[in-house]
């Protein structure tokens, strides 16, 4: 028979009467201490320096809410249409929004731009990305030449001196797409060279997008729900071309 060998684990300590994160109380934590801090705490053992929290906070406040128009919230509000609970709605939103070219370009915004900083020329990387047709995550945006999260985020690093590698690496790739191919950076690049100078793995990039984006989807999902409009309503589309005579 084979010997069973129990879970363990180095995060929290739960003791009768007393839970300690880290070396540090739960009283502590919960008198003290800002929800960016926690998930600092969570991810790295530490607590984040001042510097860390503000840029922390910075980058997952920029992911809350991007209006109504990503295909992630459109699916939250279609399952207040159809009377599902929130957390299968919000469920529905993250599901159908975690591809690349949605909320998933978070993460591989951190791949790509960890790879560029890799390679033995960044430049000649992101060239030879161009060349070749693939992806260029984190660069170009449907609605915003220059996207307003990144001028806020990357003034924040200048002013809070935190400018570490990765983010000179997102703009250098900048400074060669956005003139060339008219693609500045986006929200996801600036926030995911951000979380590479941090020393967060790409692995659990989505846990920004989580609890950036749960509350947009809590605000959506109820204002569907209190419409005065009829569930189901007809939707415009405008980027399909009908032939003459339909």
């Amino acid at each position: 028979m084979s010997h069973e060998v129990p879970w363990t684990s180095a995060i929290t300590k739960v003791k009768k009467n007393e839970l300690v994160t880290h070396g540090i109380d739960q009283t502590e934590i919960i008198n003290n201490f800002r929800y960016e801090e926690m998930v600092f705490l969570l991810i790295f053992g530490r607590k984040p320096t001042p510097v860390e929290a503000d840029l922390l906070r910075a980058v997952i406040v920029s992911h809350c809410s991007h209006g109504i128009t990503g295909q992630s919230t459109l699916a939250v509000r279609m399952g207040a249409d159809c009377r599902a609970p929130f957390l299968n709605s919000a469920l529905a939103g993250f599901l159908v929004g975690s591809g690349a070219f949605h909320q998933g370009a978070l993460q591989a915004s951190m791949n790509m731009i960890k790879e560029a900083a890799g390679a033995e020329n960044p430049e000649r990387y992101t060239r030879d990305r161009i060349t070749s047709g693939q992806i260029l995550y984190g660069y170009g945006h449907r609605y915003h030449s220059k996207d307003p999260r990144v001028i806020a985020l990357m003034k924040l690093c200048e002013v809070r001196d935190y400018v570490g590698k990765y983010v000179q690496i997102a703009r250098g790739i900048e400074r060669i797409v956005g003139p060339e191919l008219g693609h500045y950076m986006n929200i996801e690049a600036a926030g995911g060279s951000i979380l590479l100078d941090m020393g967060f793995p790409p692995e659990v990039a989505p846990l920004v997008i989580f609890i950036g984006r749960a509350p947009m989807f809590a605000a959506a999902y109820m204002e569907r729900l209190r419409s005065d409009s009829k569930p189901f309503q007809k939707i415009a589309v405008y980027d399909i071309v009908l032939e003459e005579g339909e």
